[in-house]
């Protein structure tokens, strides 16, 4: 029979990385063999510049969209003036030619069909003077208030808005 235990001391094989580590104080004690993580260690001030670097990439390729957006151009569907949304003019789409309207606004329409509440609030499509009927007087009047041509024709507006 062959004996395991004259061999024992011989055959066994310990990684570089293992240094006998005393868990007690008492020098005496026997020594245990421990064993760094199986996991590597992570270099923490690695990581942190890696972040860094990741949001300043990120910082600079979203200032660069705002930058092309900004620089879009549009143009006036009344004046026809070219001004860019860096400008900050407030322009106002038509619910009825689509176009962009600065200037030559009729406003916001009174009827039933254009408005909606949206958050508590009543708002309304808005038109320009073009796509409304310029012999009503509340579209003549500066008040920020118009009819639509759809709206016009509806039997539940209000018979003072369609005086002329």
């Amino acid at each position: 029979m062959f004996c395991c235990k004259k061999h024992e001391n011989k055959n066994k094989i310990y990684p570089k990385e293992l240094k006998p580590i005393s868990i007690s104080n008492n020098k005496n004690d026997k020594m245990i063999q421990r064993r760094k993580s199986i996991y590597p260690e992570i270099n923490k001030k690695h990581i942190i510049e890696e972040n860094k670097l990741n949001l300043e990439l990120q910082r600079k390729q979203k200032e660069a969209f705002t930058d092309k957006f900004l620089a879009e151009i549009l143009n006036c569907g009344h004046c026809k003036k070219d001004f860019s949304l860096g400008e900050r003019v407030d322009f106002i789409p038509c619910g009825s030619c689509n176009n962009f309207f600065h200037c030559g606004i009729a406003g916001a329409c009174v009827g039933p069909k254009c408005s909606v509440i949206y958050e508590g609030k009543n708002e309304s499509m808005k038109y320009c003077k073009g796509c409304v009927n310029p012999y009503l007087k509340i579209n003549v009047l500066d008040n920020g208030q118009s009819l639509c041509k759809i709206c016009e024709i509806d039997p539940k507006i209000d018979k003072k808005y369609l005086a002329v």
